[in-house]
């Protein structure tokens, strides 16, 4: 990816966010978006795009990558920008990967097409927008000579549509030790600021009946039965609901399996459930709901709940702090670039930021583009957004690594 980058050294007293993020402009985000796109990092194959990367950030300046490598997947991929001073650290994060191409695609899914102030591709809005707004906020940084304080951390991270083990690579490389906090561009609803996410678990309950023969259903415990009897009795749990944030828990059934086409009761059944929780509940409780819930019920057959079969930890729920410096930075520069307020909010569902903030300690926000068609055909993502994203995080930057004097 060309980036056409010269070194250019500014004034001490012309080093504002501002100054940083004036070379950041609508074309340049646009090309940014458009090579992110038409390179397919699909999960389980982001090498190419990470090989683009590390070509990118070597062709500004940026030798020192780290290739971490993730099982059956692409690297993930970090660099630092040494500050003066390494008061502390701070992170710019991206993921690589995206969902597959599905139907109802008018247009090459890989071809980025740009019309009316949008870039049309998959993966557009989740995440090559933000990808590009953070390589965007980077060039800008790097190109204006600015000395940052403490050091800031570039990462892309790989499998977060699926395990997120290439955020759990890079936490347990070492590389993110002190780290003060991590800005992550995933889509954003317009005027919102994420401060915190729900949680999310996979519940699977176990039934195991008694076969008999079909036309003798009274000597038999029909496993499949008791799975219907606890399905329709779940709206019976009460899943929470946050006030401020106006975010309620849910609960959903995502598979079923049991019996076969045979003349026999089924003695054996199994339900799938999705359950987001909310941040201050817990999966401990959520199990313990379900349990009493199938005690109160006619179930004959033996049963057992177990929870998040994975190989990495479930992502829990977690909210910042409103009051830190790092919320407060953030809304600021936020609302400088929309021109109005911006209004908190809680991610409906998880990404990389769970593990970062839960698992890593990092406290983590989400501010990203607008865009529509989200993981569908069509997807889209506003060119203008991504720009006020990129010149955002400029300023972020700046307010928790400060300068060096």
């Amino acid at each position: 990816m060309e980036t056409g980058l010269r070194p250019r050294v500014m004034a001490a007293d012309h080093m504002t966010p501002d100054a940083i993020s004036s070379s950041i402009t609508s074309g340049r985000i646009t090309e940014l978006i458009a090579g992110l796109v038409s390179i397919p990092s699909v999960t389980g194959s982001e090498q190419a795009l990470g090989d683009m990367l590390q070509g990118h950030f070597e062709e500004i300046g940026l030798s020192n990558v780290r290739r971490i490598p993730v099982e059956d997947s692409g690297d993930t991929l970090a660099v630092r920008i040494p500050g003066r001073g390494h008061d502390r650290d701070f992170m710019l994060n991206f993921h690589q990967d995206t969902f597959d191409a599905c139907d109802g695609w008018e247009t090459d899914p890989w071809s980025p097409v740009v019309r009316d102030g949008c870039v049309y591709g998959l993966g557009a809005h989740d995440m090559k927008a933000g990808a590009a707004a953070v390589l965007a906020a980077v060039e800008a940084i790097v190109r204006s000579g600015v000395e940052l304080a403490g050091d800031l951390i570039v990462s892309a991270t790989t499998d977060e549509e699926n395990w997120s083990r290439g955020a759990h690579a890079l936490i347990g490389s070492g590389l993110l030790s002190g780290c003060a906090g991590c800005l992550i561009p995933e889509p954003t609803p317009p005027g919102r600021l994420r401060i915190g996410s729900r949680g999310r678990h996979v519940i699977k309950i176990d039934l195991a009946g008694r076969t008999a023969h079909a036309a003798y259903t009274g000597e038999g415990v029909n496993a499949v039965h008791d799975a219907a009897t606890i399905i329709t009795a779940l709206d019976r749990i009460e899943l929470g609901w946050n006030e401020e944030f106006e975010l309620g828990g849910t609960i959903c059934v995502i598979e079923i399996s049991g019996g076969r086409n045979i003349i026999l009761v089924p003695e054996h059944a199994q339900i799938v459930l999705d359950r987001h929780i909310l941040p201050g509940q817990s999966i401990d409780g959520a199990v313990r709901d379900i349990e009493a819930l199938i005690r109160s019920l006619p179930v004959e057959s033996q049963w057992r709940v177990t929870w998040d079969d994975r190989p990495t930890p479930a992502p829990a729920p977690y909210i910042v702090d409103p009051e830190s410096k790092f919320v407060r930075s953030t809304r600021k520069r936020v609302e400088e670039q929309l021109g109005g307020p911006v209004r908190y909010a809680l991610a409906r569902s998880v990404a990389d930021t769970n593990h970062f903030a839960v698992t890593g300690g990092i406290p983590t926000l989400v501010y990203g583009p607008e865009g529509g068609n989200t993981c569908q055909a069509n997807e889209y993502v506003s060119i203008e957004s991504t720009l006020r994203v990129a010149r955002a995080y400029c300023g972020i930057v700046v307010d928790m690594l400060g300068l060096a004097r």
